[in-house]
């Protein structure tokens, strides 16, 4: 029974990542924390790794790769972080974290910052996203709080590029401490018939009409799933 929600919210966070340029994680990571706790990290980050290819296909004359060197480093060691606090966390308290880190996402996308991105921002900004991606499989508002004020195809195109780097790395870190493995894979392949499909109906789909609604749409949808996976957490945290 699990399989056919899985498959759909795949399809709603591809939809959402594909016109935005990130959300993915945000928006059905603490779903599929209720689904089964195996399809966070790995499985998750996977999927967003093949959306991301497509869409920096389709975005890659759009794409500054050397724009991206500081954010490839500041990756790096935040993913380090993150990988050993996986290794740390209990079930419990990873629904924590993935309530929180939503959370925290929502506030950022609601705010008003005014962030250049300098190579220090941009590192930064990578680190918090590779801790928090490589943990909690949420990484895309703290990049997208330094990239808002750019235009909406850089964004897309530079956001996809970076997803690339990040989750590639993520992963190959996950397989070597042994958080990646079959059972992941398979979780993994449940989830790629909706993202490929969230993607071909973002390109189909005119979003634009729709585009005044579809953010506050998102937040709220991102506070409600959030609020969720923290009372989730903190319930089974005190039985």
């Amino acid at each position: 029974m699990e399989y056919i929600p899985a498959m759909l919210l795949s399809l709603l966070g591809a939809v959402i990542q594909t016109a935005f340029g990130f959300g993915m994680g945000a928006v059905i990571a603490p779903w599929l924390l209720m689904l089964n706790p195996l399809y966070i990290p790995g499985p998750l980050m996977l999927a967003t790794l093949v959306q991301c290819l497509l869409m920096a296909a389709k975005n890659r004359h759009n794409m500054d790769i050397r724009g991206l060197e500081s954010a490839f480093i500041g990756r790096i060691p935040g993913t380090v972080i993150g990988i050993w606090l996986l290794t740390l966390v209990s079930e419990e308290a990873l629904s924590i974290c993935v309530g929180v880190v939503v959370l925290l996402g929502v506030l950022v996308s609601i705010t008003r910052l005014n962030i250049k991105p300098t190579r220090s921002a941009m590192f930064l900004a990578s680190l918090v996203s590779g801790v928090f991606a490589s943990s909690t499989s949420v990484g895309g508002p703290p990049m997208a709080l330094v990239l808002q004020h750019e235009d909406a195809g850089n964004i897309r195109a530079n956001l996809a590029g970076y997803f690339i780097f990040g989750s590639t790395i993520s992963i190959l870190a996950m397989i070597a401490v042994g958080h990646f493995g079959w059972e992941q894979l398979k979780l993994s392949v449940i989830l790629m018939p909706g993202t490929l499909l969230g993607f071909y109906l973002c390109t189909k789909l005119p979003l634009k009409r729709w585009e005044r609604f579809m953010h506050p749409g998102i937040m709220i949808l991102c506070g409600l799933s959030g609020s969720l996976a923290l009372i989730k957490g903190v319930l089974n945290l005190m039985r």
